[in-house]
């Protein structure tokens, strides 16, 4: 069977292939579009509106409300800083008061910044505040993104006496005299209880950006304190005992007498030790005047008769002392109160 081929000169043309468009596929495809040019369109008013500065600055004051700090954070234009302890959840969520029922008084752009003022209850108290805001990069390359700015941390100004570390919404944060970086606005508690010292809690509002809010925590000794103390007395008078002189060096007690005292050595012994308790003037811990009965004894010569013979004397002394607290390490000075060494008791 033999095939007649074409006439010379003509070819057949390939067939080309047909578009078919599922309907549905195109109504799909459709709505994309006309979502992304509504879109496009519609960036420029919602970044007058939801993108807008005083948006932003709302947002920030409710996560703070709702304790989210990190949420918070995210709102904020900040500096890096090591000392995270009070920029928490933990802490935010122990807040004494957190603001509320924000309220945009007024916002200006200018460019690339903004400033807005907003009304706020924090506590009791009503308050109004202006904070400055950056433009960021924008959110998916359209809508505006604006952070509050804070050039520097607001903080704590704290002056400690007696801890390394202080608890803030109790939460403990190391008691940096540098400042604690805080977010703001807040309410915040502030103390301290370590073992041999504890400061009752004060309470400071932390308002906006770059505020120093002092801080001063008065430490009162425990009992745990009081106790180190009077066995550090008793070891220091007891040690003094065992001086063989007139005079114990660096003692509260010593003994005057115009008697040539024979020998090399006076003998010592504490009587009665003292009853110690501790007073605190501000920041100054201090061993209340207590009083101490010691015995002095040796061989002495009158100096007119020279009459030679034993003496005992029993004398009361009138003790303080300061108290030191550093490091977790007590330290106790003695010292005598009065002008004299001590005084003869009365004779019974």
């Amino acid at each position: 069977m033999t095939t007649t081929p074409p006439p010379q000169g003509t070819r057949k043309q390939p067939r080309r292939p047909r578009l078919v468009l599922d309907p549905r596929a195109f109504r799909l495809l459709l709505a994309a579009i006309v979502a992304v040019v509504l879109t496009v369109a519609s960036v420029p008013v919602l970044n007058l509106t939801a993108h807008a500065p005083q948006r932003a600055v709302v947002a920030y004051l409710s996560a703070l409300e709702d304790g989210d700090a990190s949420r918070a954070l995210g709102l904020l234009a900040a500096p890096s800083t090591r000392n995270t302890a009070a920029l928490d959840d933990a802490v935010l969520a122990n807040a004494w008061s957190l603001p509320s029922d924000p309220r945009v008084v007024d916002s200006r752009v200018e460019g690339d910044r903004a400033t807005v003022t907003v009304g706020f209850t924090l506590g009791d108290s009503s308050h109004e505040e202006t904070y400055s805001l950056v433009r960021a990069a924008p959110q998916w390359g359209l809508f505006d993104r604006w952070l509050i700015e804070v050039e520097k941390w607001p903080r704590l100004g704290l002056d400690v006496t007696g801890s390394s570390v202080v608890e803030i919404n109790g939460v403990a944060a190391p008691a940096d005299r540098g400042g604690v970086p805080l977010l703001f606005p807040a309410g915040y508690t502030v103390g301290f209880n370590a073992e041999y010292l504890h400061a009752d809690p004060v309470r400071v509002d932390v308002l906006r950006p770059g505020e120093i809010a002092p801080v001063t925590l008065d430490p009162e000794p425990t009992e745990a304190l009081a106790s180190e103390v009077a066995a550090e007395a008793v070891a220091q008078l007891d040690a003094c005992a065992e001086q063989t002189t007139l005079m114990p060096s660096g003692c509260p007690f010593g003994f005057e007498t115009d008697h040539e005292i024979l020998g090399d050595e006076v003998a010592w012994s504490i009587v009665e030790h003292p009853s110690i308790t501790l007073t605190a003037d501000g920041t100054q811990l201090t061993v209340a005047p207590a009083e101490a009965v010691v015995e002095v004894s040796g061989r002495s010569r009158d100096i007119v008769t020279a009459y030679e013979s034993d003496f005992t004397e029993r004398i009361i002394v009138r003790i303080t002392g300061l108290v030191t607290v550093a490091d977790g390490e007590v330290s106790v000075t003695l010292v005598n109160e009065g002008q004299s060494l001590g005084q003869s008791p009365p004779a019974s």
